[in-house]
């Protein structure tokens, strides 16, 4: 060993691995090969005979890598039949105490470019134990010092990087389904996450002992590992770590804000996504990031613009963290104010009203209630005036939208900004439904730490105030509340006491009114024209009944009636009035359909007319419509009365149930019932009787009359103008409409007419509107046969198809997509079942 260790010191490096490599090749001793290894080892540094420094460094920076190079593509059977497990640990060594960069980049490259073999297992052992003992801090930082020199080799780094940013996908592709458990995504990014912590460690440690350090590399790892969609692996073990120990040293903060610092602009925005997702609130962001948001353009546009305006899916926590990370210092707040009278213009914008979907709507109006409440009085006075002008035509622009939940979400807003313009005011007050989403959006002007503060204070109270459940309760302390209650309830002994009374049940008890209901349909028109408040109310309980069993008398004043019923003005003293008017207007639309229907079908475009009596008429239409398509009440009543003829049950119920006489026959009848055994059984129950669909004959005076006039402008009457509410209610009063014509011989002749209605407003701005419009190609598909559509009007049907895979695709709003993708799985439904049953 001495000799050859001398001949090394005599010859040059290059010639001595020159050599050593053409030995190797040619070996069939397993002996020899294990001299031939430990002569080329003894240049790693690393053995008891190590070569001396300069020879070591030469060999590490021209010499290893075409080793390892020659050592992968010589593992193959011949050696391994050579090598013992003692010569394969001589073999990994070279990998696993070499330069790791270098021996990661040899690893890598030699998987890709081998198949299935003794080479690629070994490969891939070796990997797996490079990683285990946590060789990525080292080549992260054997890089991170390489940056540090003059002439760095940045093709070699951009190599390393993106095989150590994408190494799970690497392995997939050669391993497939023989893949380790450590190259897993989910197991590799945390183990990843770990390394980096390592090499932050010997930055700190570097920096103590006045050392220059460069962590560019590391920030790079973490940018393009976030760019890949590995955050959630890769932050959530990195976050937590980072916030323990920026919490304890200032020299860690500093490296942590240099860390995030040198992300390059392309990757800082998925880097930064993940960390406003991870940090647990705005602390702990600020601690992260610093002032990061003031020193980078690209960091302030990510946090300040696109993801309080555009990535509308964060939720309501990251909002928090991002708009309370700049209101945590005075160097961050003028952002606060900017980005306040930013959200203020995009909130109070008719056109982002009018064409953005809800959830992006609820994400502006979240962070428009978050910065609300974390300005202070002075912030909030210099907006004022931002905040009226926002209030005043944002406020109109939801009360129009014929979305109810963008409504309801305005409506809250807009009280929540008039109570920070005046603070002392009455301020504005909507009546609408609380729901989950209201009780959020009024949660988020209190900041977080505030809620949690509330929140506890309120758990505790119960525990403290009950001291029979106090666990700190002494013995003297319970004591005396029993003897307390005994006492207690001697006292109430004593006392005269008419618990034992039952209460007399008045739940059934009705006012008495002086007035009776009329018995006559005349009578109750007269009543409803007088201004007498009682004997009204009187007459609209019973309206609707009265309609109903005196359908004669009604057909001769039914137009009258409706008429009086349509313009009656509100009455609030009456008790469910808006309720029995509309029943007593369907009755009458169902006792007359014809004259009615066409009387309401003329005055909805008519003038002088409001909306609220327009969208009552779609109401009562819709309604009777339902109720004509449905069985009559008086047959089915009949049915179920001719069910039970049982001679012996009718001529029992002359008795009261305490004098009902045992019927002997019946009860041998019973018994011999309940012991015989049938194999088959028939209709317990009587057929139905068969009845006609009354609607089906009156359809065509309900749908055309309503859908022909539709592009008439009235003076105060715009249906495809601003009055779309309206347009969006007659759009799903059509679609009933056509819904209901199931097996009607006008169907076809309907289905037809909405089509083509539906293709003259396909492009219609609001999303109200366009999702009635789906709604009726819906009922067109099941009310029309598909043999009809596709005989009568298939040119319709295609482009209709054409249309639907357009909305599914690129539809701003979830419900019109939704509603499409219905469309198009029913008109699939249909052909196939066609196509199956010819």
């Amino acid at each position: 060993m001495n000799t050859r260790q001398s001949k090394h010191n005599m010859a040059p490096v290059s010639t001595v691995v020159k050599n050593a490599i053409s030995d190797l090749a040619k070996i069939s001793d397993g002996e020899r090969l294990r001299e031939a290894l430990l002569s080329l080892k003894s240049y790693l540094g690393t053995g008891e005979n190590s070569a001396q420094t300069q020879e070591t460094t030469e060999f590490n920076r021209n010499h290893y890598t075409p080793v390892l190079e020659f050592l992968v593509a010589q593992m193959g059977p011949q050696w391994l039949d050579l090598l013992t497990s003692e010569r394969l640990e001589l073999w990994d060594s070279f990998f696993l105490e070499g330069p790791p960069d270098q021996a990661f980049l040899v690893l890598m490259d030699s998987l890709g470019k081998t198949g299935p073999s003794i080479r690629l297992d070994r490969c891939v052992h070796v990997l797996e134990r490079f990683l285990q003992r946590g060789a990525l801090a080292e080549v992260i930082w054997e890089v991170c010092q390489q940056q540090l020199e003059s002439n760095p080799t940045s093709v070699l780094h951009e190599a390393i990087l993106g095989r150590i940013s994408s190494l799970p996908d690497h392995l997939a592709n050669c391993l497939q389904q023989h893949n380790k458990p450590l190259f897993y995504p989910k197991n590799y990014y945390p183990r990843l996450a770990g390394s980096i912590i390592r090499v932050l460690q010997m930055v700190s440690d570097a920096l103590r002992d006045g050392k220059n350090c460069s962590i560019s590399f590391a920030s790079q790892v973490v940018g393009k590992v976030c760019m890949q969609g590995r955050q959630k692996e890769l932050l959530s073990v990195l976050v937590p770590r980072l916030k323990s120990l920026v919490q304890s040293d200032c020299i860690w903060q500093r490296i942590c804000w240099r860390l995030l610092e040198s992300v390059p602009d392309r990757w800082m925005e998925p880097v930064l996504t993940g960390i406003v997702q991870t940090a647990p609130g705005a602390e702990v962001l600020s601690q992260l990031l610093g002032d990061l948001v003031v020193k980078n353009k690209r960091t302030q546009f990510l946090l300040t613009k696109k993801m309080l305006f555009l990535q509308y899916g964060l939720k309501k926590d990251a909002l928090q963290s991002i708009l309370g990370y700049l209101s945590l210092d005075a160097s961050r707040r003028h952002l606060l104010v900017k980005v306040l009278r930013e959200l203020l213009e995009v909130w109070s914008s008719g056109s982002v009203v009018k064409h953005s979907p809800h959830p992006q709507l609820l994400h502006v109006s979240r962070c428009l209630l978050i910065c609300l409440g974390l300005l202070n009085k002075q912030e909030i006075e210099s907006c004022k005036q931002d905040l009226l002008v926002s209030l005043t035509s944002g406020a109109r622009n939801y009360l129009d939208s014929s979305v109810p939940t963008t409504r309801r979400m305005g409506m809250v807003v807009a009280e929540c900004l008039s109570h920070h313009i005046d603070t002392e005011g009455p301020g504005l007050s909507f009546q609408y439904e609380e729901d989950e989403d209201t009780r959020d959006l009024k949660a988020l002007l209190k900041p977080p730490h505030m809620v949690e503060t509330d929140s506890a204070d309120f758990v505790k109270r119960p525990v403290e105030s009950s001291p029979s459940k106090s666990p700190l309760s002494s013995p003297e302390v319970r004591e005396k509340s029993k003897v307390k209650v005994k006492a207690d309830q001697a006292s109430d002994s004593d006392l005269d006491s008419d618990d034992d009374l039952v209460p007399y049940d008045m739940s059934a008890d009705t006012e008495l009114k002086k007035s009776k209901a009329p018995a006559y349909i005349r009578d109750c028109i007269e009543v409803l024209l007088s201004d007498d408040v009682e004997k009204l109310e009187v007459t609209m309980a019973s309206l609707a009944t009265l309609i109903q069993a005196n359908t004669l008398a009604t057909k001769e004043v039914s137009m009258e009636l409706a008429k009086i019923l349509l313009h009656i003005d509100e009455k609030p003293s009456v008790a469910r009035f808006t309720e029995l008017r509309h029943a007593a207007l369907v009755a009458v639309t169902v006792t007359d359909p014809v004259t009615v229907s066409q009387y309401l079908t003329s005055e909805f475009y008519s003038l002088n007319y409001s909306l609220r009596q327009r969208m009552d008429i779609l109401d009562v239409l819709s309604s009777a419509a339902q109720s004509l398509s449905e069985k009559p009440s008086h047959e089915t009543s009949a049915e179920s009365g001719s069910i039970n003829t049982d001679p012996h049950s009718i001529r029992s119920t002359a008795w009261t149930s305490s004098e009902v006489p045992v019927n002997w026959r019946k009860v041998v009848e019973e018994r011999i019932a309940s012991k015989t055994r049938r194999f088959a059984k028939g209709h317990s129950a009587a057929t139905p009787v068969p009845a006609p669909n009354r609607y089906h004959a009156v359809a065509g005076h309900f749908f055309f009359p309503l859908i022909q006039n539709y592009d008439r402008q009235i003076v105060t009457f715009d249906l495809l103008g601003e009055d779309r509410l309206v347009l969006g209610r007659m759009v799903h009063t059509l679609g009933i409409l056509m819904h209901l014509t199931l097996n009607a011989p006008i169907a076809s002749q309907m289905g037809k007419a909405l089509l083509e209605f539906v293709w003259v407003l396909r492009s219609h701005t609001d999303a109200f509107v366009r999702q009635g419009l789906l709604f009726c190609i819906s009922t067109v598909l099941l009310s029309v046969p598909w043999e009809h559509l596709m005989t009568d009007m298939a040119e319709e049907v295609v482009e209709t198809q054409c249309w639907l895979a357009e909305v599914a695709e690129r539809d701003s709003d979830d419900d019109c997509r939704r509603l499409a993708l219905n469309g198009l799985f029913l008109m699939e439904k249909l052909r196939s079942n066609i196509q199956g049953n010819p």
